[in-house]
């Protein structure tokens, strides 16, 4: 049995580029993993089968959600391991079942890749538990069918995604800069933010943030301090999302507000929403902007890290 850490991912730029005749569309984002992780469990079975079990170490949150995390095939990371079994199966290899236990921290549908991180963990954990062998490039392959963000979810760290979120650069670690996300208790639609975005592609309206400028900076960035880091971050941060989504949900905006006016360096929505990420350029600034934020959001989800290297 096998422990492996599902990391939550944040969009410090995120771009739509077009659209795809087959309905997807193309993106240009610098994603970022933080410290914000779920634990996946994974066991391998002597009878065959896959079985996922959920629970939630975020009880009384009312924006976590996980109450409404499926245990079947509805779930990314039950699809994921029935995608792994079936490929090595074509691969001649026997198969057994698995036991796949979430113990969620990251709140569902919060922008976060909460889901496909949890995907990307049981890959992986499958992987090494019934010793297929399979390279990291291959399990990106395999996940690349079961979800966008999972092969960014296997591989971590700092990366440039462009296509469907399937082609990526790794970038230089960025520095474990402090982070506070905060997800309200709303519920945002992903379909009508692109059927949005779609009008203004076409009409040729789209602010697109400078993600290009942000990865020159990130690759000719020396040794520096934490907080130059930040700063030099600072003036890149970009979502074709977020000025849309917080005039639907003004709560965003007020959050990201309030995060400014507490000591945040910069703040932007994650994603698709609703959740809303500051970087800090220390401690003391991200720990007096947690109590803030908890005295005026006490029913929302918050949690203070780190970017994760």
């Amino acid at each position: 049995m096998g422990k492996f850490n599902a990391c939550a991912k944040i969009n410090i730029t995120l771009d739509v580029t077009g659209r795809l005749p087959d309905g997807y569309h193309t993106i240009k984002s610098v994603m970022q993993q933080v410290d914000l992780c779920d634990e996946v469990t994974v066991e391998k079975l002597d009878e065959p089968g896959i079985v996922l079990t959920v629970e939630s170490e975020c009880q009384g949150l009312s924006a976590a959600g996980h109450d409404l995390i499926p245990c079947n095939e509805k779930n990314i990371a039950y699809r994921a391991a029935k995608a792994i079994l079936t490929e090595a199966e074509s691969r001649g290899h026997k198969v057994p079942g698995v036991r796949i236990n979430l113990k969620k921290r990251i709140p569902a549908a919060a922008g976060l890749a909460g889901g496909s991180t949890d995907a990307a963990a049981a890959l992986v954990g499958i992987n090494e538990a019934c010793s297929f062998g399979f390279t990291t490039e291959e399990l990106c392959a395999i996940g690349k069918t079961i979800g966008a963000d999972v092969p960014f979810c296997i591989k971590g760290g700092t990366v440039l995604c462009e296509g469907i979120g399937e082609k990526m650069t790794e970038l230089p670690s960025l520095p474990a800069i402090p982070v506070i996300i905060a997800k309200p208790d709303v519920a945002v639609s992903t379909a009508e933010g692109y059927a949005k975005l779609d009008k203004e592609l076409e009409a040729g309206t789209l602010e697109h943030p400078d993600t290009d400028g942000l990865v020159a900076i990130i690759e000719n960035m020396e040794q520096r301090e934490t907080a130059d880091v930040a700063d030099s971050l600072l003036p890149f941060l970009g979502n074709v999302f977020a000025p849309m989504t917080e005039e639907s949900h003004t709560v965003i905006a007020d959050i990201r507000k309030a995060m400014l006016e507490s000591g945040a360096a910069g703040a932007l929505m994650s994603g698709s929403g609703p959740s809303v990420f500051a970087l800090y350029k220390d401690e003391v600034s991200a720990s007096e902007s947690e109590n803030a934020l908890r005295k005026r959001f006490p029913d929302i989800f918050i949690y203070r890290g780190k970017l994760r290297g």
